[in-house]
């Protein structure tokens, strides 16, 4: 069975079968990737049932098992051998799956920024970290995404401070019509409209600090492919 893995902390405007079945066509996987960096996201993924996307995932999920210190997208960079690495020698990853990356610049956008063509947006994630909480750390802690700790006014529901996935996850979107979502949730319009920025002459370099020596120093080839 083909496999769409979303987290929790992602809003669907409308059904994204349809783009993510032209996307595959000649693609055994395709992962969320990053607006402004050159970094690969596991927040959104979609899986083809092949036999090397099978043997792929399970030696990665072995390995994972195997050391639990590992963050879970890390790995999934390095087993795709794509701008990350992990303890493991290049000579022992599996066999790859032919991959490619979600359009992250107007369908499968992660909501720090985008290039802002409504009609074309399938889902926005939030990258809304809640997981801080069970690790002791508190909302001032700099690992926490800017996303979670930034909050806004809902003007239209007594002046309460909300998170930007707040503010999606309420009666009035959930249940709007995909076809006229836009027009009937101006304050959501506006939220979005607030990310849009202009595509990046250069893509930041993936790594956790991008201005020191990382483990990988360059870009991967989907910058030149323009993705």
């Amino acid at each position: 069975i083909d496999v769409m893995w979303l987290d929790f902390d992602i809003f669907l405007v409308q059904n994204p079968g349809p783009m993510i079945s032209a996307a595959a066509e000649g693609y055994d996987l395709l992962m969320g990737y990053d607006y402004d960096s050159d970094c690969l996201c596991n927040g959104f993924f979609y899986l083809r049932a092949r036999p090397v996307t099978h043997r792929w995932l399970f030696e990665m999920v072995r390995w994972l098992y195997d050391h639990p210190y590992e963050h879970d997208q890390r790995a999934i960079s390095a087993f795709l051998n794509y701008t990350e690495k992990v303890a493991l020698k290049a000579e022992h990853l599996p066999t790859q799956p032919r991959w490619f990356v979600l359009d992250v610049n107007n369908a499968f956008i992660n909501f720090a920024s985008w290039e802002g063509r409504f009609e074309e947006l399938q889902l926005v994630h939030f990258v809304d970290g809640s997981a801080f909480s069970l690790y002791g750390r508190s909302e001032s802690d700099p690992s926490v995404p800017e996303t979670k700790r930034r909050m806004v006014t809902d003007e239209e529901n007594g002046g309460v401070k909300r998170t930007a996935m707040d503010f999606f996850y309420q009666p009035g979107p959930i249940a709007a019509d995909p076809a006229t979502f836009w027009r009937e949730q101006p304050q959501l319009t506006r939220l979005l409209e607030g990310q849009r920025r202009p595509r990046p002459a250069q893509k930041q370099k993936c790594g956790i600090l991008p201005s020191v020596e990382t483990a990988h120093s360059g870009y991967g080839w989907l910058v030149e492919a323009g993705a």
